[in-house]
């Protein structure tokens, strides 16, 4: 298994607050990617201390001999990881109230190196993508937009919606004091993925999917490569955004 992971503060903000990371156990791995909440202060604290407790919980206290197909003990056990880091961010505001409001975007994969079945969880709009010979979105972004379209009114015009001042308004974050949802999805071994990648909205909001899956599946590119393609190219298209890529190759 081979990995890159690359970040940029982009052109138009003062500071990243994006961070990702990657952790090992014996046979499993977890790979991260948050995203911390823009205009709220402590945004980038909360997505690096989100992925240090994270992966505290996950070194400590992971059954690296738990049954890879046990979806159901392994969904709670990364729920109870999340009410660990969840508790350890509030103890950082408790200490330091101008942490109050800090939050941030995750998008994590749980794999089973030995088959690479592959547990995705998500809180926010940063994004999990599956590449088998196609690229698949596996994350839905929790927003207002999609919040909408989850009502299934027929009288509702989707394009419209994307027009909405708030149609990227998060719905759900991970945060101190904020209001949480954890979608979870399984990625089985038969769905012969090539490639995961995980991607800040400072990214995927700036790149039609059918240019992220160009690049994903070229042959002659590197993964470094691949990487530093899928920023600059958000760049050059004007992302106002952090951006960062975290792409995993089996």
């Amino acid at each position: 298994m081979n990995y890159f992971i690359k970040t940029d503060k982009g052109k138009f903000r003062k500071e990243n607050q994006d961070n990702a990371s990657i952790s090992f156990l014996d046979n499993w791995t977890l790979a991260v990617l948050c995203d911390g909440m823009g205009g709220h202060f402590g945004g980038s604290l909360c997505s690096k201390k989100t992925i240090d407790f994270l992966f505290e919980y996950f070194q400590t206290r992971f059954n690296k001999d738990i049954e890879f197909n046990d979806k159901k003990s392994i969904n709670k056990w990364f729920n109870n990881a999340l009410s660990y880091v969840k508790k350890a961010l509030k103890k950082i505001a408790l200490n330091d109230t101008q942490y109050e409001d800090m939050g941030t975007t995750l998008t994590a994969a749980l794999i089973f190196n030995i088959n690479k079945e592959t547990y995705v969880f998500n809180i926010g709009d940063s994004r999990t993508y599956a590449y088998n010979g196609l690229l698949h979105q596996i994350t839905t972004d929790q927003n207002l937009l999609h919040q909408l379209i989850n009502k299934k009114d027929k009288n509702l015009d989707i394009e419209s919606l994307r027009l909405l001042p708030d149609a990227n308004k998060l719905t759900s974050c991970l945060g101190p004091n904020k209001n949480m949802k954890c979608d979870s999805f399984l990625l089985k071994n038969d769905e012969n993925i090539k490639y995961l990648l995980l991607t800040s909205d400072g990214v995927h909001d700036y790149i039609n999917k059918p240019i992220i899956e160009q690049i994903i599946q070229d042959k002659k590119l590197k993964l470094e490569s691949k990487a530093n393609k899928l920023i600059n190219i958000a760049k050059k298209n004007m992302s106002k955004d952090n951006l960062t890529v975290l792409l995993l190759e089996f």
